[in-house]
């Protein structure tokens, strides 16, 4: 049986860390500091997927606010993958949090087969992508959106994606690095 459960800060040190340097670009990743650092302001939340008990991925929700929840990261481990839990872990997450979330992906680029799995991932889900394009940290991210209860127009979405990245950026970053492109 497939639950999500939460855990620490240190948990994640301890028993997931490792994982997540090995499934993330370097250029996706956050050092551990800062990510340490908005779990204490308690901004980050972190959980791991597990399946009869063992972790077999994990996901990190991100909360300002009265804003919806910001998937982070989220990842079903190697070994684990293709087999649904990837799907199972988020209709799960998704009931949990009264259905409504927000997340980006890498643009779908057709020289990167996985950009468009990623997204046709999530489709399959219900998420759907705003009309808004972002090049943050030099990587190029089209925003999507779960929501049951509302939609949201493109450009309060905007806003709360960028007041995601505010958060989670020292200011000079924030200003040269996050930019609306479309």
């Amino acid at each position: 049986m497939i639950d999500i459960i939460e855990i620490t800060i240190e948990e994640f040190k301890s028993d997931i860390y490792s994982k997540y340097l090995e499934l993330f670009p370097e250029d996706e990743r956050r050092p551990l500091a800062k990510l340490s650092k908005s779990y204490n302001a308690g901004v980050e939340k972190f959980y791991k997927i597990v399946l009869n008990n063992v972790a077999i991925g994990f996901l990190t929700l991100e909360k300002i606010k009265d804003l919806p929840f910001y998937l982070d990261y989220f990842a079903i481990f190697k070994e684990y993958q293709d087999k649904g839990y990837g799907t199972k872990a988020l209709e799960i997450l998704l009931k949990k949090l009264d259905n409504e979330l927000i997340g980006e992906i890498e643009k779908e680029d057709a020289s990167d087969q996985n950009t468009i799995k990623r997204f046709q991932f999530y489709k399959k889900l219900g998420f759907r992508k705003i009309d808004s394009e972002y090049l943050v940290f030099d990587v190029h991210y089209t925003p999507i959106i779960y929501s049951k209860a509302k939609m949201l127009d493109k450009e309060k979405l905007d806003k709360i994606f960028f007041e995601y990245y505010r958060t989670n950026s020292e200011k000079e970053d924030f200003e040269v690095k996050c930019k609306l492109i479309k």
